[in-house]
């Protein structure tokens, strides 16, 4: 509960660049891009040092919201989602993992790490029917249009693929 309410409080600081809404079969999926002062202005606002600061201001920040309107199962699980540039190459994730690590070798301070993580997409987690989720999938920032390509499992056993074209980082973001 203390994560959504932190997501909902952010979401208006943290602008959108770009939006998209996809509604298939019982997945309600919501992409739209941070805006890199809004995203900075958020952790600021929550006592972050500035070397902290700096390192989120020059990351692409995707906005996820999902939820499962269907009657069974839907899991998410960002290893089985590829984003790739215009020519089809890797755009990369930076995973939590890798998040730890760097906030690790810079000795940020545990509060604001917890902060970040609370604000991040869960690597992996089921979705109840009627059960939203929702939070920052981070990428190293390309130069151009990328896409989204997202795989969900269901306890029917199918999976359903979207694809969300179109998507730029903020000026800000970019190389």
């Amino acid at each position: 509960m203390r994560f959504l309410i932190l997501l909902l409080l952010w979401l208006p600081a943290a602008a959108q660049a770009a939006d998209a809404r996809i509604d298939r079969d019982g997945l309600v999926l919501h992409v739209g891009l941070r805006d890199a002062e809004g995203v900075t202005a958020f952790y600021a606002a929550r006592g972050f040092p500035p070397a902290m600061l700096a390192v989120i201001g020059r990351t692409c920040f995707v906005g996820v919201g999902i939820r499962n309107e269907r009657r069974d199962t839907l899991w998410l699980e960002l290893a089985e989602w590829r984003f790739t540039d215009a020519e089809g190459r890797e755009v990369r994730r930076i995973t939590r993992p890798e998040w730890d690590a760097r906030w690790a070798a810079m000795n940020a301070p545990l509060a604001a790490r917890a902060t970040f993580d609370w604000t991040q997409l869960p690597e992996a987690r089921d979705l109840q029917p009627g059960e939203p989720v929702g939070g920052n999938v981070a990428v190293l920032p390309p130069a151009g249009e990328f896409r989204l390509d997202a795989r969900f499992r269901t306890g029917g056993g199918e999976a359903i693929a979207v694809t969300v074209p179109g998507l730029r980082c903020p000026a800000e973001a970019r190389p």
